[in-house]
């Protein structure tokens, strides 16, 4: 990384020798080190990435979508690995009337319960998610009075905390003592 090195050297030298702040590289000058992981666990690739290849990679993709840019990203990467292998299992499939969850997002508009959100909206699309209060797997309950319609951030930060439901107070208690609780209902009681 010459050129960043260069560039800090000359802007702590024209400095107080104890102004030790944050320098900021312009972008004409800023490098990276882009880091791959690899088939080892705990193993790395570091690839660092000087302005000169920077100004190189841009050049080549300029007016290329992201996505196509990625797609025409080739890997050189074997995979010894590959191949067919018969296996029997026990597979265990969810088996619920999906309708249910689908006819109580049409019921809150797409709302999410808790957060009161329509996720998309502004794009012209509705992404609410159905969520068992008791877990399916646990419960195999998929009865509306099970279900409530939440966001996706909502849905994902339940699964990963996994609050205890309060039906009586119709609030999530989570274990660092924060609280949600449900300002859309017309179904649970």
């Amino acid at each position: 990384f010459f050129k960043s090195m260069s560039y800090i050297k000359m802007i702590r030298e024209s400095r107080d020798s104890k102004d030790r702040s944050y320098i900021k590289m312009p972008d004409g000058l800023k490098e990276y080190l882009a880091i791959y992981t690899t088939e080892y666990e705990d193993t790395f690739l570091l690839e660092p990435i000087a302005q000169d290849d920077f100004q190189v990679m841009k050049k080549a993709i300029q007016g290329m979508r992201e996505r196509t840019v990625e797609n025409e990203i080739e890997y050189e990467m074997e995979d010894k690995s590959s191949g067919i292998e018969k296996k029997l299992q026990i597979v265990k499939i969810r088996k619920l009337n999906r309708k249910i969850g689908e006819n109580l997002k049409l019921l809150y508009g797409y709302r999410c319960q808790i957060c009161g959100q329509v996720i998309g909206e502004k794009y012209g699309s509705h992404i609410a998610e159905a969520h068992h209060i008791d877990y399916f797997v646990n419960s195999l309950n998929n009865d509306a009075n099970n279900q409530m319609i939440v966001c996706p951030n909502h849905h994902s930060i339940i699964h990963d905390a996994n609050p205890v439901f309060d039906r009586r107070r119709m609030v999530y208690r989570f274990d660092n003592g924060a609280e949600e609780r449900i300002i859309l209902n017309k179904h649970l009681v």
